[in-house]
């Protein structure tokens, strides 16, 4: 059962379950739109709906660490996260969410330039925005700055950037310091 659902139910709005739960109204907001919640933000949910916190994150989905890097998606999943947040720049992408953004795009730009070069360079102009936005939660996911996407303005510059997209996803926080080290 969703977090929207379950706040419906109770006859909460966001804000009623925001004050009940001590989690912000735009965290509520991000979850039912389909971001998973930390496990921390889960359980403050769950405690307030008084229900299970697994009841939080949707079927089969195990609520992501707080500070975790992003969990891999399927490419439908990749997709529809793409369209549904084209313009959120903020949280984590894993990367097969990028790499199946990215794919979907030179896909449907690449027929449509088939058809007509125009249809596929609109499509690509178009596409800049969500791939920029995909791009920067992938790189704060490998644990980089988003500002390395600065490298497409420049000639053959593309490859550190999707070098970096790349990378393994990191854990946030501290890095762990080797206790043989002096």
């Amino acid at each position: 059962m969703s977090l929207r659902e379950l706040r419906t139910q109770r006859g909460w709005s966001q804000e009623d379950l925001a004050d009940a739960s001590g989690v912000s109204v735009r965290t509520i907001q991000r979850i039912e739109g389909g971001r998973p919640p930390g496990r921390a933000t889960a359980r403050a949910l769950a405690a307030a709906l008084e229900v299970d916190p697994g009841m939080l994150t949707g079927p089969g989905a195990e609520p992501a660490a707080d500070g975790a890097p992003a969990p891999e998606v399927s490419f439908a999943e990749a997709v529809r996260r793409g369209v549904s947040g084209w313009g959120d720049f903020e949280g984590r992408a894993s990367r097969s969410e990028f790499w199946f953004a990215f794919l979907a795009v030179l896909v449907v730009a690449g027929a449509l330039a088939a058809l007509d070069e125009r249809l596929g360079a609109a499509v690509l102009v178009l596409c800049t925005v969500p791939l920029l936005a995909v791009g920067t939660r992938r790189l704060r996911d490998a644990g980089q700055s988003p500002w390395w996407q600065l490298f497409y303005l420049a000639p053959m510059g593309f490859v550190v950037p999707l070098t970096l997209m790349a990378m393994r996803g990191r854990a946030e926080g501290p890095v762990p310091v080797d206790p043989r080290l002096p």
